[in-house]
């Protein structure tokens, strides 16, 4: 009996802190390839393995009512065969808690951005070399913080229900590191509907900070991506805005001797599956930033992509970065979910291009 009694609180003790966490899920993602350099500035083959956004994480869901329930999320990089290896502490991907139920979902942490989640829905080449962030992001001063598809600390954010399709996203971003004085701040929303095989989503996202004489305090984007599906073809168009790139107006940039006021970006793709194949490709160009000409640049992708199971696929892509003969300074998977990018000697206008192979497994 008393055996039987020891045995019996064992297995309680093991089962209660396994029903604690029932609703909680260990997830991840491996995503490596192995990709070979070319362009201006690499004078003879170049490659690397590249760790491209692999993550791990958990995700749960407690329910406190009928219509209320809690939610939470921890994910953090993971580089997986390139780079220096192991997680990346300092590198925490999506991680919030938050609350839903049938009036929608409010959650605050660290998040992507609603505007970020535009070209996310769409983008053929996500990840991979082809990622389209690289024309998206836009030319950049880093002390500024012009960047487009961001994932900020900071961000409380709500979620509609769907409904009957429709869906929008709004989130406040309190501080995102654009000011000394912490007087950076953003708002950033998306709106999307689809229907059948077509999807429509558009979003807007403003930068503050603080006053600067002779510039601006706030910078601003637009974009707006559409998809249509149907058997086994799949097409998308991307647009973009910038406003006062920089918190420049043009005047004020050829005062300055710097470069800004508006550009806009735009893209084509398409994708057509067959059994466990897929082929793709993508166009995106970016025009000149207004202060400055032969600024902007064109990416164009080509890949391959087959599924090996539900979890796992491998793939083989080519992408191709053209400057204009100017100040231009893209490259290829600079700035994206790709972990490495283009060979770079610093000087501008030089072309770029790569060819990878990869694997991508989820659990």
């Amino acid at each position: 009996m008393k055996k039987n009694i020891i045995a019996m609180a064992v297995a309680a003790a093991v089962a209660a802190p396994a029903a604690a966490i029932a609703d909680t899920t260990l997830y991840g993602k491996i995503h490596v390839s192995y990709d070979f350099w070319g362009g201006d500035t690499v004078d003879s083959a170049d490659y690397s393995l590249s760790s491209n956004s692999s993550r791990i994480g958990i995700k749960g869901k407690e329910a406190i009512s009928d219509d209320l329930s809690l939610i939470y999320k921890w994910e953090n990089e993971l580089e997986w065969g390139g780079g220096d290896g192991g997680l990346k502490s300092s590198d925490t991907r999506n991680t919030y808690v938050g609350f839903t139920g049938g009036w929608g979902t409010v959650y605050a942490g660290a998040h992507d951005t609603p505007f970020k989640g535009v070209r996310g829905k769409y983008d053929l080449f996500g990840d991979t070399i082809g990622d389209a962030r690289s024309i998206l992001r836009g030319r950049s001063v880093e002390s500024t913080g012009n960047n487009w598809d961001q994932r900020y600390n900071n961000t409380v954010a709500y979620i509609t229900p769907d409904l009957s399709g429709f869906e929008a996203t709004l989130a406040y971003i309190s501080d995102t590191g654009n000011d000394l004085d912490n007087d950076g701040d953003a708002i950033s929303a998306n709106a999307s509907y689809e229907i059948g095989g077509f999807g429509i989503i558009a979003g807007y996202e403003q930068h503050n900070r603080g006053e600067v004489a002779g510039q601006e305090d706030s910078q601003s984007a637009y974009r707006v991506a559409a998809q249509y599906k149907m058997g086994g073809f799949k097409v998308m168009g991307l647009y973009q805005g910038v406003e006062n790139v920089n918190f420049l107006t043009e005047s004020q940039a050829e005062t300055l001797g710097e470069y800004g006021g508006d550009m806009d970006m735009w893209g084509l793709g398409g994708a057509y599956s067959f059994g466990k194949s897929t082929v793709k490709a993508h166009y995106f160009t970016a025009s000149d930033v207004d202060s400055v000409s032969d600024s902007g640049a064109d990416l164009w992708a080509v890949g391959y992509d087959y599924k090996l199971s539900k979890q796992t696929k491998v793939y083989a892509a080519y992408a191709s970065m053209s400057n204009e003969r100017g100040i231009g300074s893209y490259a290829v998977g600079y700035k994206t979910g790709h972990g490495e990018s283009a060979p770079s000697d610093g000087t501008l206008g030089n072309d770029s291009n790569a060819f990878s192979v990869g694997v991508v497994h989820k659990f």
